[in-house]
């Protein structure tokens, strides 16, 4: 991934901390468990569960605090929420308000330095030169080792690239076999130009494959089950995952889950690759036409 940090090929997340429904003390005793699976990048952000997320994570990481050499820690900043006592929800990617974020984010996850740091979001108000600023500054400083953004598109990456003295090692995005969007606007594409391997959140469409009852849904369902049966997996969405790491971008899915059955469930994938034939049928079941 970049020099001195290596993914593993599924990530953990934390979005969805508040739907879990365990303690600190069960996480504390998961967390392990799921690093001897080979899941390492842990995947937060200062506004998931409302910073509860971070909280949780960083005092079960404090009960067995030697886990922390052996994960990729990642979290995001610059979304600002109402929550925290703002009018409006806004994006802030200004040298002084990421420095007081990653200082936060350190002391809710009990570390003393994130792997890596993602902006979360576009800010259109962005003044480069004072992101950049803040990247060199954590850098410098230790407290972060690498640099990343989350939703970019291609012009708004290469522009904050442009301005920094730190490379921008990956992009956080939405890919699924039911949301195409960063293929359409060229996203992907340009992850293949800079050499990055996109981090992938809501790699099954927030469960829409096995729920959605729409067209679109129930067309790509039917053509996953038929690839299933063809490939031999177990449950389709052991195929979306296939239809991901088939691509060579070089995709990292979040798993985000507390059940170790369904945390695991990516690693399952990896043994099967699609046939070109499969991947393009799976991609014209969303789009509803053929490839042109």
């Amino acid at each position: 991934m970049a020099d001195g940090l290596q993914f593993s090929r599924v990530a953990w997340g934390f979005w969805r901390w508040t739907e879990w429904g365990i303690t600190v003390d069960d996480l504390a005793a998961l967390i392990p468990q799921v690093l001897e699976r080979g899941i390492t990048t842990i995947d937060h952000a200062d506004g998931y569960a409302e910073g509860t997320a971070e909280e949780a994570f960083g005092a079960a990481l404090a009960k067995n605090p030697s886990l922390r050499d052996r994960m990729q820690l990642i979290t995001k900043c610059t979304l600002v929420y109402p929550w925290s006592g703002s009018r409006v929800k806004y994006y802030d990617t200004s040298e002084e308000y990421i420095l007081r974020q990653v200082e936060t984010s350190l002391r809710k996850l009990q570390t003393d330095h994130i792997d890596l740091l993602l902006l979360h979001r576009p800010d259109p108000l962005m003044d480069p030169e004072s992101t950049a600023r803040a990247f060199d500054k954590l850098h410098a400083s230790g407290k972060v080792g690498h640099f990343g953004v989350s939703n970019y598109k291609p012009l708004d990456f290469d522009m904050l690239a442009s301005y920094c003295d730190q490379p921008l090692i990956t992009n956080q995005v939405e890919v699924s076999v039911m949301q195409h969007e960063n293929f359409d606007d060229r996203t992907i594409q340009h992850a293949l130009t800079k050499r990055i391997h996109p981090i992938v959140w809501s790699p099954l469409a927030g469960g829409r494959i096995f729920t959605g009852t729409d067209e679109v849904s129930v067309r790509v369902r039917d053509e996953l089950e038929r690839v299933r049966a063809e490939i031999g997996a177990e449950r389709i969405d052991d195929v979306a995952f296939a239809w991901l790491f088939t691509h060579p971008v070089g995709f990292v899915p979040i798993t985000g889950s507390c059940e170790l059955e369904y945390v695991e469930r990516p690693l399952q994938a990896l043994k099967y690759t699609l046939t070109k034939e499969q991947w393009f049928a799976i991609w014209s079941a969303q789009t509803g036409r053929r490839v042109p």
